[in-house]
């Protein structure tokens, strides 16, 4: 399994990173006070649930912001890690004046209350689990999903709730 969890970063330019598989759209937003800019996360189908933690670029030890749901987070320009769902996207880049959009869907796993539903990076990390039926917020890109030991990729693609 491949995981898509690309640079946002456009090369310092304020072209949007919009090719497929870049894990950030970076637009122009003048409503944003003078010289900070904003991260993005929105949902599709109400994953208001889902966590978003953001850290300095390299250092995981603590968050300078979070929020649940879909969320808008003021920052000073600059390059950060980005957690959405557990799962990090790696060099985020923010610009004075701009929103960055991370490009996230969710992942709706239909199962019955009893049964246990792990959520996994493409390297076995663990992001969720719950039983029964859930809602979970995730950048693009490929996780496996495991019910009863077994385990069966799930893509998750911008702006789109995958049926699992």
């Amino acid at each position: 399994m491949v995981l898509v969890a690309s640079h946002c970063g456009s090369g310092g330019g304020a072209t949007p990173a919009a090719a497929s598989g870049d894990c950030c759209e970076i637009a122009p937003n003048p409503s944003l006070p003078a010289g900070m800019g904003s991260i993005v996360v929105r949902y599709p189908g109400g994953a208001s649930s889902t966590r978003i933690d953001v850290y300095a670029a390299g250092d995981a030890s603590k968050s300078i912001d979070s929020d649940y749901g879909d969320a808008s987070l003021l920052l000073a320009p600059g390059t950060y890690d980005v957690t959405v769902g557990g799962r990090r996207v790696p060099g985020v880049s923010v610009q004075a004046g701009h929103d960055t959009r991370i490009r996230a869907g969710v992942l709706h796993v239909h199962a019955t209350e009893g049964t246990r539903i792990d959520v996994v990076d493409s390297n076995g990390e663990a992001l969720a689990s719950d039983y029964g039926e859930g809602l979970y917020g995730l950048p693009i890109g490929t996780v496996l999903v495991e019910v009863a030991g077994q385990r069966e990729p799930a893509l998750i693609e911008d702006g789109e709730v995958t049926e699992f």
